[in-house]
């Protein structure tokens, strides 16, 4: 469960045995579900009773070793990979490729839940893209939120004097007002260190799967208010 994607089918059948034995059911006894089982697998502070679904549960799980991969590119397994899959990208960047193993799609399908929760920690600049959403603190930087186009090759470091201070000017230049203080308040390293890339729902930035269970259980069920956010209890 850890490892691979567990097909739907088989998630729905287990959720459906755990919700005949809660409601009282069996072969020769029929009880009534009183709610929905997604209604179940809400915590219990907003209705529920906290039971697992198990679709996002296994998401989650699967989607540590993708951590795995961003933080120990030298083991066995990244290695491997690695030069089957994303020879000339990034991990997060790399895409299915032909003839892919099921391996290989459950980890990418896990890739989903870092790609909402990962964020860049800002060392030099030199490999995050001003285009990515994901690296000022407490904010999705949108298109809208540039006045001016840049070139597709910007990256932070462009942004970034010599003494290691932002360059305020063209950050005010180029951004929105809100997109501008946003970056003007994020900290820069005392010396230029390298770019990493961290689980932004956890204080010391380590990926946990409670809160990447939350998170794809806030995906998978994003039209509903009674949903957990994440980001009011991280």
């Amino acid at each position: 469960m850890s490892v691979f994607k567990i097909p739907q089918g088989l998630c729905d059948d287990i959720e459906k045995a755990i919700a005949r034995f809660w409601w009282g059911s069996s072969d020769t006894h029929k009880s009534i579900h009183w709610t929905r089982w997604e209604k179940l697998c809400h915590a219990k502070i907003r209705g529920g009773l906290g039971f697992r679904e198990f679709s996002s549960f296994n998401q989650a799980l699967v989607a540590k070793q993708g951590w795995r991969i961003l933080q120990n590119l030298e083991s066995l397994m990244a290695r491997i990979l690695k030069a089957k899959y994303f020879k000339h990208t990034s991990f997060m960047d790399a895409k299915l490729g032909s003839q892919p193993s099921f391996v290989w799609r459950s980890i990418l399908w896990g890739r989903q839940v870092l790609h909402k929760g990962l964020r860049w920690r800002i060392g030099n600049g030199s490999q995050i893209s001003i285009f990515n959403r994901n690296w000022i603190k407490k904010h999705e930087l949108k298109s809208h939120g540039m006045h001016m186009e840049l070139p597709n090759d910007t990256v932070v470091a462009d942004l970034i004097d010599e003494r290691h201070h932002w360059k305020e000017e063209i950050i005010c230049q180029h951004f929105s007002k809100e997109a501008s203080e946003r970056i003007l308040q994020t900290l820069l390293s005392r010396t230029p260190q390298q770019d990493i890339l961290i689980w932004k729902f956890d204080k010391h930035g380590s990926y946990s799967v409670k809160s990447g269970y939350q998170l794809a259980l806030q995906q998978k069920f994003s039209d509903n208010p009674g949903c957990s956010d994440i980001t009011k209890t991280h």
